[in-house]
């Protein structure tokens, strides 16, 4: 079985690592895979890779580009199946296609009321556009794979007739790699409350939010910092994003925020095992990747109340009302003072993840969807 995997989206966060990932599993299972990806995308040196200019070309161009040129080279290559692993696909091809869906903002109302709202009318046209071009890659694909019921119910919403070929397949945690056992952590070590929050930069993540929070509990005097994986180059480079840019930039002059910019994989577990409460506060995500993370590591987890966030979460983190920090405050301060809660939600979250959250259960349930053509 030949694949043909289109990553050409890959360029940092949670595509990235996924992509990497998943090319690692395909070459350690033993199966003819090549990735197309942007020419500055660093895979390992033995997997198959296909370099491809898109990553520097606009939407519009890359629209374009994709269905004609793309499908040139997809029909060169000939593969048995290709996997489209960004919401995009062909619009028209012979070959099997399994569309990955990574986009639930476009199609989450509560989103595109409070945070995603247009500022002007070329946004608003792309933004009809790309949910346009998402729904229609999702009709002209075989299957239609998302990571979590919650993703498909929004993508029902905008079209009832996709129910019938949308499989539901969560992400998955190296579990050898994300695991509380093969680290110390010791509870508010130096007398100061570490939260931790893993996220690549843009406006609907909130990561401002987290920053007034800590203010907040350092002015109440609990002594509180936040580390976050992200850079304010990444803010200074986003769209909307100066709010945030001065909240986290007040949060570095209190000496109350790290950023560390971006993290390799491998090192995420041992950032994971140095902080005491996991918290995100973003209000769209497809899964949220990282949270299955930091239950595998046994970390208490504070997050939005979102339908996606209980999905993956459940009974193993505490919740709070999207957008209003004085909620998350409250919250925060609910997993400090009470160490039966802490212990609950990291007992929670280690037995949830080890039960739905494999990497190794995700490939094997991918492949088995490609065995099918």
């Amino acid at each position: 079985m030949r694949i043909l995997v289109n990553a050409m989206s890959a360029k940092s966060g949670g595509i990235a690592t996924y992509t990497r990932n998943i090319s690692r599993s395909f070459r350690e299972r033993g199966l003819e895979a090549s990735f197309a990806v942007s020419n500055e995308f660093e895979l390992d040196k033995d997997i198959s890779v296909v370099r491809l200019p898109a990553n520097r070309m606009s939407n519009f161009k890359r629209v374009l580009w994709e269905q004609t040129y793309w499908r040139k080279i997809v029909n060169y290559y000939k593969p048995d199946v290709l996997f489209s692993s960004a919401n995009f696909g062909l619009l028209k091809t012979r070959t099997p296609q399994v569309l990955l869906m990574r986009e639930g903002g476009l199609f989450d109302p509560f989103y595109l009321r409070y945070v995603g709202p247009s500022a002007n009318l070329i946004k608003l046209f792309e933004r009809i556009g790309r949910r346009r071009l998402i729904l229609a890659s999702a009709r002209a694909s075989s299957v239609v794979m998302t990571p979590s019921e919650s993703t498909k119910t929004l993508i029902v919403s905008a079209d009832q007739n996709l129910e019938g070929r949308i499989i539901v397949n969560p992400y998955g945690t190296k579990l050898d790699q994300f695991n509380s056992s093969s680290y110390q952590n010791k509870w508010k070590k130096d007398k100061t409350l570490r939260l931790l929050y893993v996220s690549v930069y843009y406006p609907h993540k909130m990561p401002g939010l987290v920053s007034e929070a800590v203010a907040k509990l350092n002015a109440d005097g609990i002594k509180t910092h936040l580390t976050l994986t992200m850079s304010m180059d990444q803010l200074k480079n986003t769209a909307g994003n100066e709010k945030d840019y001065l909240l986290l930039k007040k949060g570095i002059e209190r000496n109350q925020l790290t950023l560390l910019g971006s993290v390799s994989y491998e090192d995420l577990p041992l950032i994971y095992s140095e902080h005491d409460i996991f918290v995100f506060p973003s209000i769209s995500e497809t899964f949220g990747h990282p949270l299955a993370e930091a239950m595998s590591m046994g970390l208490p987890v504070i997050a939005s109340d979102t339908y996606i966030h209980r999905e993956v979460c459940g009974n193993a983190a505490v919740y709070y009302p999207p957008l209003l920090v004085s909620e998350l405050v409250k919250k925060i301060k609910e997993v400090h003072d009470n160490r039966a809660l802490r212990n609950k939600l990291s007992k929670n979250g280690i037995a949830k993840s080890k039960q739905y959250f494999s990497w190794e259960n995700h490939v094997d349930r991918l492949i088995s969807i490609f065995r099918k053509f």
